[in-house]
């Protein structure tokens, strides 16, 4: 078991499988009459072996509950498989998290200067990059956008019209979104 910012985290070894979310959500509601606190949330992470396989499942059962209130409010129970796209980032050190973030996204990602530059390149991943949905979203001129998304993928070095390359970006900005979320 260990604690940190609100979260306690407890491991368990299970000999048989088990309803994972419907345990959890035992537990949740016991805690929660306990402490006379409805909004006690649970997370899920695993099922995992070995010591590495328990420190990793209680790193996503953490990441989970953390990300999980963001997502769905408190109050709840999420494992880590509810996490969506967000799974893709998580499970992992928030400094890996971070180290990928900031790879990807390069000067973007450097100081709240290009604040702009990431609403407009994360409005142009999410609207699957139409620019006139991308400026009607922002209240944008559509010159506007491609004069920015020329200027995303210079600092980025990232060729906007590739689909791996894309995806690498939409993912350093969960991750950059779940660590917002894990600080807060």
């Amino acid at each position: 078991m260990r604690s940190r910012a609100g979260v306690a985290a407890a491991l368990r070894e299970l000999t048989d499988p088990i309803d994972a979310r419907v345990h959890a959500e035992s537990l949740r509601a016991r805690l929660a009459k306990a402490t006379g606190d409805d909004a006690v949330s649970a997370g899920v992470g695993g099922p995992m072996r070995g010591a590495t396989g328990a420190h990793l499942a209680l790193l996503q059962a953490e990441q989970a509950v953390v990300v999980g209130r963001g997502l769905r409010g408190d109050g709840r129970v999420t494992l880590f498989d509810d996490l969506g796209p967000y799974c893709f980032v998580l499970g992992r050190p928030e400094s890996d998290i971070r180290e990928f973030a900031d790879r990807i996204l390069g000067p973007l990602a450097e100081d709240g200067r290009h604040a702009d530059l990431l609403r407009t390149l994360d409005a142009y991943l999410r609207l699957h990059g139409s620019l006139n949905a991308v400026a009607r979203d922002l209240f944008l001129h559509r010159n506007t956008v491609r004069q920015r998304l020329r200027r995303i993928a210079k600092l980025t070095g990232a060729d906007l019209n590739d689909a791996e390359a894309r995806l690498a970006l939409q993912l350093a900005l969960l991750g950059r979104q779940a660590l917002e979320r894990l600080a807060s």
